[in-house]
């Protein structure tokens, strides 16, 4: 249809039927006719909106710059282009685009102008809110701390990436692409890159930690991370990544890191000054405690018994303050996480009666009576009978302190929970009681009720927190009610079967078992067992050094699962570890056909080097001695016909002098040495029936002289009794109790009962060949010293 085919109506039809406001002027740009649109919106009429009466639906504070640029417009003939607000019929302004073209004639003449208005209040209001985004972004850019960055999808730095450029210096065009790499570290430069590239490649987040130059020549640490945009399409659009300054974190990281090492450093400092303190405040215990049971012997002898009561005294007195020391020493082991439980089975019955026998003197100290609520079908525990009997012994023992003219109560009963036996121990007293405030810090260190109660009863505050550290490492926990002025009931309440310290393998654990399985075979690697990474670290750089094939593990559990899959040439063992100390490994793996014969190195940063060869002594002791202990035990190496002789080394003058007086006394010739060097000489002169040996000694501690002692065709078999104030742990007892034929703890046992001992120990002897244990230990110590052994 040709154009003057269209008929007027058409043109109307049209205009009626566009969706934006139309509307047509006249050449001065008087308004002379609207579209129905227009009134519908405005709620106008034609009469009101003709020539000029469109200023009316016009917002005031744009009024006059758009009538301004439309009558601008109409007098130069140009087109006609605005955004403004206008009125609609609900008096809401909303935002439109105008247009308006003039119509001409055939000599240029402009006859009328043809315009419409859009409405894109929508449109305006998305930009606005895409401008607000960007502004916030830019301003989250500008202010954030982190160096924010683009790229395209291939990842290469786009330009404009002005925070890039302000940090590191790099012009645009140095960084655009793949140039950001000159800017990393030389070392991390090739790791960067390709991390960055599979990142690009995968379309997968991007994490690194990486140096990176400041634009003032310094090496920064950074945290970078990207994360790939994904378009609509699915399609990769760009990257968007910062990088995070964190070298103050990594310098403070540091930091920590040496401060824990100073931290442990210290703490083995401490651990080493207890252990060297308790020799050193146990030798002179041993003095006092010794000398008064020799001068009570001694006054027996004279009839002075009316000096008894007061050599009792001190005595006593000595035995107090070695039980403080003690308190000491098990809060300090706590403290470092070292106190380790070993179980054994034992009837609940004899073990009441020990701790009975134990604490009968401090219960009727004060006129009081010790009542037993024992049933008959107890049954027996498999515990750690030394934690539980100086638990209930402190609960006797504290019982029996505040209560004066009463009865204390030792009650036990087992249940069954879920499947598994519970022992409860309670001790009740009717002494003077506890407020609920003196119950709530009762088993705080160095705390007792109040102050008054230290003033008045004394001690230490140490013996409720050791108890509770003791009941709660063996599975159960200790808890206390009371009534002020009507005593108190302390409750343990233990599993009657230790629970087993160990957790469930790890999956590391499990997977590094699996590997050592399949390289087993082999069996040419050393196996480093120790928890601490800077020693793993430093003793497998130093074995792969030396062209050894090195697996390590973080703990004893973890150590010993490991050298039974790898089957290792060589361990080399660390002492205290969590979960399994080296002492329980190493005797696991003495235990095993498999592992027996596999050479084991102890390391540690304690000074226990002599301690796996003193297991080659016959018998061991603690200062301070018990000599009715040692009379007894040292009987059973008398000559059944002629005297004994003793070689007596330890370079404390008095201990040798008390102990060559006591021994004198029941028939023995001593001979003594200050040390280990001069009791090697003194073997020279005579092979004796038994040497009594210090460990700790100046020029040849005890352990070098039992080295050479087993090394001497004379000395092989010569019982030992080795004497120390070495503070021993429940894994080292468990292993000389199993090693050695007897271990005596000083102060155990009084000096009546020494020679008795003695004697029977010593007719066991000599009717008995060395048991296959000590044997074993001697023909090991031996070949240890063997020319060429490694």
């Amino acid at each position: 249809m040709s154009e003057s085919a269209l008929q007027p109506d058409d043109y109307r039809n049209l205009a009626e039927s566009l969706p934006q406001l139309a509307w047509i002027a006249e050449a001065d740009g008087a308004i002379i006719w609207y579209n129905q649109r227009w009134y519908d919106y405005t709620g106008t009429t034609l009469e009101t909106m003709q020539g000029w009466g469109w200023r009316t639906v016009h917002h005031p504070d744009h009024l006059d710059r758009v009538e301004s640029r439309f009558r601008r417009a109409f007098a130069s003939g140009e087109p006609w282009e605005d955004t403004f607000p206008l009125k609609g019929a609900d008096g809401v302004f909303r935002w439109f685009l105008s247009r308006a073209q003039p119509s001409r004639d055939a000599s240029g003449r402009i006859l009328r102008w043809y315009g419409t208005n859009t409405d894109i209040t929508r449109r305006r209001a998305a930009e606005e809110r895409l401008r607000h985004a960007q502004e916030r972004f830019r301003a989250l850019v500008d202010s954030a701390a982190a160096i924010i960055w683009s790229t395209d999808a291939n990842g290469e730095l786009s330009i404009g990436q002005w925070r890039w450029t302000a940090y590191t210096g790099q012009s645009d065009e140095e960084c655009q692409g793949w140039g950001w790499v000159e800017a990393v570290h030389p070392d991390d430069r090739g790791r960067a890159a390709d991390a960055w590239a599979r990142a690009v490649e995968t379309r997968t987040p991007f994490e690194i930690e990486y140096r990176m130059r400041r634009r003032d020549g310094a090496w920064r640490h950074m945290e970078v991370r990207a994360a790939p945009v994904i378009a609509e399409d699915g399609s990769l659009r760009e990257w968007v990544g910062m990088h995070v300054d964190i070298t103050d974190r990594k310098e403070a990281e540091a930091e920590i890191d040496r401060a824990r090492h100073a931290a442990e450093a210290a703490n083995r400092a401490k651990s080493q000054f207890i252990a060297n303190m308790s020799h050193e405040l146990r030798t002179p215990l041993s003095a006092v405690i010794g000398y008064s049971e020799m001068l009570a012997e001694e006054l027996e002898d004279l009839g002075q018994a009316e000096l008894l009561p007061d050599l009792r005294k001190i005595e006593s007195s000595a035995r107090h303050l070695l039980g403080l020391i003690n308190d000491v020493l098990d809060i300090s082991k706590i403290e470092a996480g070292r106190m380790t439980v070993a179980g054994e089975d034992f009837s609940i019955r004899d073990m009441v009666d020990d701790v009975v026998a134990a604490t009968d003197s401090l219960v009727g100290k004060k006129r009081n009576r010790l009542v037993l609520d024992i049933p008959d079908d107890i049954g027996a525990m498999h515990q750690d009978q030394g934690k539980l009997r100086q638990g209930l012994v402190n609960l006797l023992g504290n019982a029996a302190k505040f209560t004066e003219d009463g009865t204390v109560t030792l009650s036990a009963r087992r249940e069954s929970v879920e499947g598994a036996d519970w022992l409860t121990f309670a001790v009740t007293d009717t002494g003077i009681g506890l407020t609920e405030e003196q119950c709530g810090r009762l088993f705080e260190r160095f705390a007792q009720a109040d102050e008054s109660t230290t003033r008045q009863f004394g001690g230490t505050g140490l013996g409720l927190a050791i108890t509770r550290a003791f009941c709660q490492r063996m599975g159960g926990d200790i808890a206390v009610t009371s009534t002020y002025g009507e005593g108190a009931t302390f409750t343990i309440r233990l599993p009657a079967v230790l629970p087993a310290a160990d957790d469930e393998p790890t999956p590391e654990e499990v997977r590094a078992v699996a590997e050592a399985k399949a390289e087993a075979q082999r069996h040419d690697a050393v196996l480093l067992v120790d928890d601490d990474p800077a020693a793993r670290e430093l003793l497998s750089r130093f074995l792969e050094r030396e062209g050894f094939r090195v697996r390590t593990a973080s703990d004893g559990r973890a150590g010993l699962s490991l050298a039974r899959a790898l089957r290792p040439r060589a361990i080399l063992l660390d002492i205290e570890m969590p979960r399994m100390d080296g002492w329980s490994v190493l005797h696991a793996i003495r235990k095993d056909p498999d592992l027996a014969a596999t050479p084991v190195i102890m390391t540690s940063v304690v000074n226990e080097q002599g301690l796996g060869r003193a297991l080659g002594a016959t018998d061991y002791l603690v200062k301070p001695i018990d000599w009715d202990h040692l009379k007894a035990l040292m009987e059973r190496y008398r000559p059944a016909d002629t005297p004994g002789t003793v070689l007596l080394v330890d370079d404390d003058a008095d201990a040798r002098e008390r102990m060559r007086r006591s021994l004198s006394r029941d028939g023995w010739t001593v001979r003594e040495a200050e040390n280990g060097a001069a009791g090697l000489a003194r073997l020279d002169e005579g092979r004796p029936s038994l040497v009594l040996l210090d460990l700790m000694m100046p020029v040849m501690d005890g352990f070098d002289f039992l080295t050479k002692l087993r090394a001497r065709p004379d000395g092989g078999d010569v019982p030992v009794v080795v004497l120390t104030a070495k503070d021993i742990t429940p894994a080292e007892k468990e292993r000389l109790g199993r090693d050695t034929e007897r271990v005596i703890v000083k102060g155990s046992v009084s000096l009546g009962e020494i020679g008795r001992l003695l004697r029977t120990m010593y007719s066991d002897r000599s009717e008995e060949p060395v048991p296959p244990a000590i044997q074993g230990l001697i023909e090991e110590l031996q070949a240890r010293t063997e020319p060429g052994d490694g």
